[in-house]
């Protein structure tokens, strides 16, 4: 190790520690060194030997410690230094394993265990730039450097350099094709890049190719949750499973992503896998909280309570659960002191929400708008960039609502349906306006069929992308459109039966009321009306599953903008391309649900049937309910939502000046 040649006292010495030490006697060789030191000896020659020799037999912190005191004499020694960095990492103190291997000493070791030992150090810490520097180095000197390429990729991606990733990876890929860490890199930084497409055609080769690999498939779970594509998720995440059945990091999103497709029974079988292989897995026992709470099984929290105490959940959970079931029993305040045992981190927005109506419960409204805010804090932080997705679909409708001429309605023409279907009616409106309680009503008529959120005119909106196609429409597109949504309707839950009228409830089809009425020029239309600033804070207040409409419910201003947008394009439809219209207010449906609903029916042309009353009964049969009001309708009719935005007139002033408007026309002044 030394420059000069080795004195009398440190050459025997370290003659015997190497003796001692091949003999497995290492005390006898520490305390030959501590002799020798004592006497004199070379302090680098012997420490240095003495903590490798220590670091060998696994005593990390003293090998450490006597190299350090090596190092600090002679820091230019390689060996010295290589060691100690060494043993520093893996103590797990990688930041002063990096300041052992500077620069200068790195690129001065021609055997490059240095330059490579500091550009992994570098990039654990996340110093991206030293560990680009030094990979760039690496691939100087050997282009051919398929590890070096790849962690150069990999630094690159880290530091945002997303094109010069793909250019060292596609590079490290050529070189080794059959590579899987390689493949997945690559597809992991064209993700990074935006190239979705690219980055998903990457994962399925990666995943055709390497068949007992589940890691591909966890990522293309990643890609559609991000793209909204929950069906194509939920397989990808089967698959992951599939191919590794017993990791409780892919039973987790498992679960959560049945629930998210409503698979309710499928999503509560899957937090049972991992509670048997993990008893107090938090998140799978706050897991069949949810599904409790979606599934309007709010009876069976105590036993849960019960079973999770039983299986020593933390307490945190425990108070997870109780909140929900304090909610259920309207002990409003036992609930706010029960989920303000509960970090943040745990279920952040579903905590954050739970913990914003309980206070609205408790009274204490400030505490209650600063939860929603949170709430809508981490959603906006979502990889699926809601806020962008929501600007974007608040500049389609006002697109449609501009290209909805009186030119273009002059060349509109009705197109009569063929195929003597009867019509659907669509129930509209916003979201929080009475929807699904009116729907729930409708499901008590054995005449009716509901469909409940269903994309079923995306079809028809692939058939006529554009508002001008839309007009000039042929019968044979026409009838293409209504085939697609026929089909469509048939496929849900064994169609609806012959003769039955499809109610076809989606409140933001408000915005799509041209294209429903070129394919159904005599469908009926109900329109769900709410105070608006009732329907503002409702949107705001709610957790939902944020789809492009919903993704502007993150924002205050953003909720009320679309507000406005969507009723100005429904004005706008009213004058130039009128429909059979009713419109029936929350309000009074709740005051007197049968006046309302007789006039109801008798708009869409049925006959009474006095089932329409009794909405619990109906909604308890019904089962899951689709959206974020499954806990209201469930219960009696109640008023206490009407006027609930006086109890936050203050936070809600911003945006009255937007809704104003709506509030006089609709006569809520």
């Amino acid at each position: 190790m030394a420059t000069n040649p080795l004195d009398t006292i440190t050459a025997s010495a370290i003659r015997e520690m190497m003796s001692a030490a091949s003999s497995g006697r290492l005390d006898d060789a520490v305390r030959t060194a501590d002799a020798a030191l004592a006497n004199g000896g070379d302090t680098v020659a012997l420490n240095a030997l003495v903590g490798t020799l220590q670091c060998q037999s696994g005593n990390l912190a003293e090998g450490a410690r006597r190299l350090r005191i090596a190092n600090a004499a002679r820091p230019d020694d390689p060996v010295i230094a290589l060691n100690l960095a060494t043993a520093l990492l893996n103590q797990g103190e990688a930041e002063d394993a990096l300041a052992v291997v500077p620069e200068s000493l790195a690129n001065a070791d021609a055997s490059l265990r240095l330059l490579r030992l500091r550009a992994f150090l570098a990039q654990q810490v996340g110093d991206y730039p030293a560990s680009i520097a030094a990979y760039e180095r690496l691939v100087e000197i050997n282009p051919g450097d398929v590890e070096a390429l790849n962690n150069l990729g990999n630094s690159r991606r880290s530091s945002g350099d997303f094109d010069g990733a793909l250019d060292m990876l596609r590079r490290a890929a050529e070189l080794d094709p059959n590579a899987p860490p390689i493949r997945f890199n690559l597809a992991g930084a064209l993700l990074s890049a935006g190239q979705h497409k690219e980055a998903e055609a990457a994962f399925k080769s990666m995943a055709d190719d390497f068949a007992d690999d589940w890691r591909p498939h966890r990522e293309l779970h990643l890609i559609y949750r991000m793209l909204g594509q929950e069906e194509a998720a939920l397989e990808a995440i089967e698959e992951a499973v599939r191919r590794s059945p017993d990791d409780i990091q892919l039973l987790l999103p498992l679960a959560s992503q049945r629930l998210m497709v409503l698979d309710v029974e499928g999503a509560q079988a899957a937090y049972r896998e991992v509670i048997k292989r993990d008893p107090a897995n938090a998140p799978a026992n706050v897991g069949l909280a949810v599904v409790l709470d979606v599934s309007n099984r709010d009876s069976e929290f105590p036993a849960l309570i019960d079973e999770a105490t039983a299986r020593s959940v933390d307490d945190s959970v425990l108070n997870f659960i109780r909140a929900y079931d304090h909610r259920r029993a309207k002990r409003y305040r036992e609930g706010v002191e029960a989920l303000e045992q509960v970090p943040d981190e745990l279920e952040g927005a579903r905590r954050a929400h739970l913990y914003g109506q309980l206070c609205e419960g408790a009274g204490e409204y400030e505490k209650a708008w600063a939860a929603f805010e949170r709430m809508n804090e981490i959603q906006r932080e979502l990889p699926s960039q809601p806020e962008l997705r929501g600007e974007s679909y608040r500049d389609l409708v006002r697109a449609r609502t501009e290209a909805l001429t009186p030119d273009a309605a002059a060349r509109w023409t009705d197109v009569a349906p063929a195929d003597g279907r009867r019509a659907p009616a669509f129930l509209v409106g916003f979201p929080r306006s009475g929807t699904t309680l009116i729907d729930t009503f409708l499901m008590g008529h054995p005449d009716v069929t509901v469909l409940e959120e269903e994309p079923s005119l995306v079809g028809a909106g692939r058939i006529f992308p554009n508002f001008d196609d839309i007009v000039e429409a042929g019968v044979d597109d026409v009838q293409r459109a209504r085939d697609s949504y026929y089909e469509f309707v048939d496929s849900r839950d064994g169609g609806a039966s012959p003769g039955k009228l499809v109610v076809d409830k989606n409140p933001l089809a408000t915005n799509t009321l041209p294209l429903i009425r070129r394919l159904f020029p005599d469908a009926r239309i109900i329109v769900a009306l709410r105070h608006p600033c009732d329907v503002v804070l409702s949107c705001f207040a709610t957790n939902f599953k944020l789809n492009d409409g919903m993704a502007n419910f993150v924002r205050l201003d953003t909720t009320a903008e679309l507000y406005d947008l969507t009723f100005a394009h429904l004005e706008k439809v009213r004058e130039l391309l009128p429909m059979p219209m009713h419109m029936i207010k929350y309000e009074a449906l709740v005051a007197d649900p049968e006046a309302e609903l007789r006039a109801l029916v008798e708009f869409v042309g049925l006959d009474w049937h006095d089932g329409l009353v009794d909405h619990q009964k109906t909604a308890r049969e019904r089962g899951r309910i689709k959206t974020a009001s499954y806990a209201q309708v469930v219960e009696p009719i109640y008023s206490r939502s009407t006027g609930r935005w006086e109890n936050f007139r203050e936070q809600m002033a911003p945006v009255l000046p937007v809704l104003q408007p709506w509030i006089d026309k609709f006569g809520y002044a």
